[in-house]
Formats: C-alpha cells, structure tokens, sequence
C-alpha cells in the first residue's frame, strides 16, 4: 500500500535529503512516500507570493516507484491548492519530465514545468 506522509522533524528531513542526494531545505514543507513500507522518495515544497513551488522530488536510492511518487506529488499540489494557492510551478534541477507531466504539470515552451491548480482536484483523473 502506498502511504504518503509529512515530514515533521527537520531532523529526519535533513537524513532524508542526504539519502536523496538532494538539498537540505530548512524552510520548505516536506512528504515521503512509502510502497509496502519501503521508502519511495521525498519532495520539498513550500508557497509565497508567487505562488506554489515543488523543489525537488527525489526518488530513493535504487527504487524506481513511480506510483508512490506521483500519489506524493499530487498530495503537494493539493496541500498547496487547499492553501488557497492555486498555481504552482517545479523549481528543482533536472525533472524527470515523465513524472511531473504525469502528476499534472505541463511545460511551458521555456521549458518550465507549472500547473493551475483551479478545480484541478475537481476531477483529478482529468489531468
């Protein structure tokens, strides 16, 4: 079963960051995801005036479960979306594009990654 929830201790991010290969972001927000109690990955996220961000998603070490990582970045956007923020965009370094058209965002011909969150948890299964 997949199972996607906060990281609450910073602590506990930072050694998640590590095991990524990612950034350590004090500020940001973070999920991971777990397939039948394996870790899957990570995201580090957060909002400003700007709108939403998605800063890394990271697959774990030698695990390619896409499935945990799309349902984890899906809960992002939608904690984002429930924060009244309704557009958000992908910042991190090189995105596997597969999975972040597949989580909803679309690429802008600069090559940018953003999605509209308005009504988009309306019918999910849309996007």
């Amino acid at each position: 079963m997949i199972v996607v929830k906060p990281i609450e201790d910073k602590a506990e991010q930072e050694r998640l960051c590590a095991l990524c290969g990612i950034p350590f972001l004090p500020n940001a927000l973070a999920y991971r995801a777990e397939d039948d109690e394996t870790f899957a990955g990570m995201c580090q996220f957060g909002m400003d005036a700007e709108g939403g961000h998605l800063y890394h998603m990271a697959r774990a070490p030698e695990t390619k479960l896409d499935d945990a990582l799309f349902i984890m970045g899906r809960a992002a956007l939608n904690f984002i979306d429930l924060c009244g923020v309704h557009r958000a965009d992908y910042r991190g370094p090189a995105a596997d594009a597969a999975l972040l058209l597949r989580i909803g965002f679309k690429q802008e011909e600069n090559g940018r990654f953003t999605v509209d969150l308005k009504g988009f948890f309306e019918h999910p299964c849309k996007h």
